[in-house]
């Protein structure tokens, strides 16, 4: 079994214990502690099956990451989990969004009509930033974070700064022992 499919398994235990609506008014609303509590839990579990939240080429093809996402439209901010491609700089190939109304894949060529309109109405398009640290990805702006996912989010920001920063100050330091002009 890929650890992504092992990671899925755990996800799906946690799905059944969420409330959609209070995670819906959590996300969306002053108080944000069970939408953290349940981004924690998403993430722990993927910590848990990859034992790091920094995912590179080694950690498999596609896979699925907790994150928070928010519909640039209507602003309305949800958790989920995003599928990447870590052989490429973290190319995004899907989303689960946890709405209210259950878990919906955007990606889903069998959607509903009803749940098409309902993700369009509320996320289409949408930003998106995950917990863990993607090796070489470009996509996810954490430096222009909004402040309602910042607060969801706070519990891994510094982690994931840390490590960008770590990352470059290698990358330099290696150029510089090859004698690289950067």
């Amino acid at each position: 079994m890929s650890k992504n499919s092992d990671y899925l398994i755990r996800v799906n235990k946690i799905i059944k214990e969420i409330d959609f609506e209070k995670l819906d008014e959590s996300c969306n609303g002053s108080e944000k502690s069970y939408a953290k509590e349940i981004l924690r839990k998403l993430h722990d579990e993927l910590v848990t099956v990859y034992g790091t939240d920094y995912l590179d080429w080694r950690s498999g093809d596609f896979v699925d990451i907790p994150a928070v996402i928010k519909g640039r439209n209507s602003g309305h901010v949800s958790l989920g989990l995003v599928t990447v491609d870590l052989e490429s700089s973290g190319e995004h190939y899907g989303t689960y969004i946890f709405s209210r109304k259950g878990v919906i894949d955007h990606g889903d060529d069998a959607i509903t009509e009803a749940a098409q309109n309902f993700l369009n109405t509320l996320y289409i398009p949408y930003d998106y930033w995950y917990t863990p640290y993607i090796e070489h990805d470009h996509h996810v702006d954490y430096e222009n974070i909004p402040d309602d996912v910042r607060e969801i989010m706070s519990d891994y920001i510094e982690n994931l700064r840390q490590i960008n920063d770590e990352t470059a100050t290698a990358v330099e330091t290696q150029a510089d022992e090859q004698g690289v002009k950067q």
